[in-house]
């Protein structure tokens, strides 16, 4: 019997699907900055811009479209606490602040 990807990672095919297509497109936004930086010929180097602003467009669709796949499989509410107002969450101001007095003292003691 053949498993479904939500089966095999917890996650639903569609998210995973989205997700995927997300993380292939801002790999082919570095892409084509690196061709960009190594065409000489200009007619080469505005078809790559033409890709990286096309694959640029594709990253923006894929996170909106994510962003709606999340919220459907959570009902609304982030699982991690995203996007709620400081009313509902509490004390989400103080962990917010306690970490970043965290991260400061860490790095202002030089010690990695």
């Amino acid at each position: 019997m053949q498993q479904t990807q939500g089966q095999q990672t917890g996650t639903r095919n569609e998210t995973y699907d989205a997700i995927a297509i997300l993380y292939h497109a801002l790999q082919g936004a570095e892409n084509c900055q690196t061709y960009i930086k190594d065409a000489k010929d200009e007619q080469v180097r505005q078809f790559f811009e033409q890709a990286l602003n096309t694959q640029r467009q594709l990253a923006d669709q894929g996170k909106q479209v994510l962003q709606q796949l999340l919220q459907k499989d959570t009902g609304g509410a982030s699982a991690f606490g995203w996007g709620q107002s400081r009313a509902q969450t509490g004390t989400t101001g103080q962990t917010q602040s306690s970490f970043t007095q965290q991260g400061q003292g860490q790095t202002t003691g030089g010690t990695f």
